[in-house]
């Protein structure tokens, strides 16, 4: 993803801001890149899942978000940045339970020359981070949430 060349809504490059480490919130979403979604990428079950698996389950939430969004007239989410901090932190306390953290392997971003060796994938299993998102989707906490001018024509915001 950092060698997509996106950029923030506050002007960052993602590729910057992730130098010391990657920061996800669900392993779906990412601080400062309202309704950017990704599927299969860090701190999602990836590599400890079957592809298929990691994808159904992530873009069901992604087309759930959508539609909750539709008929919430949400114009946007983003991440809050403290989600994505909390998100990571959880993240790292599941793989730290495990022996990954000795090595400096795929599990840990090891494969990649020059990068941050840290935890990049969920390490808890399918079954609890279904609950653990379907928990962050239905809450909606763990993001801002922007919505559209009433369509009342009131100028109201929801």
């Amino acid at each position: 993803m950092t060698q997509l060349g996106l950029q923030s809504i506050n002007n960052t490059k993602l590729q910057e801001e992730w130098i010391n480490g990657a920061k996800t919130y669900l392993g779906t979403t990412v601080s400062g890149y309202p309704n950017m979604f990704h599927i299969f990428g860090v701190h999602g079950p990836t590599l400890f899942s079957n592809g298929p698996t990691t994808v159904e389950v992530q873009g069901r939430w992604i087309a759930d978000c959508i539609a909750k969004m539709e008929s919430g007239n949400i114009k946007y989410i983003n991440p809050k940045p403290a989600a994505a901090e909390s998100w990571k932190q959880h993240v790292t306390e599941l793989t730290n339970a495990s022996l990954f953290p000795t090595t400096t392997s795929t599990y840990m971003g090891g494969n990649i020359p020059g990068k941050v060796t840290e935890p990049v994938c969920y390490a808890g299993g399918i079954p609890a981070y279904i609950k653990e998102i379907r928990a962050g989707l239905d809450s909606m906490e763990g993001f801002d949430i922007v919505t559209h001018e009433s369509r009342k024509g009131d100028g109201s915001r929801l």
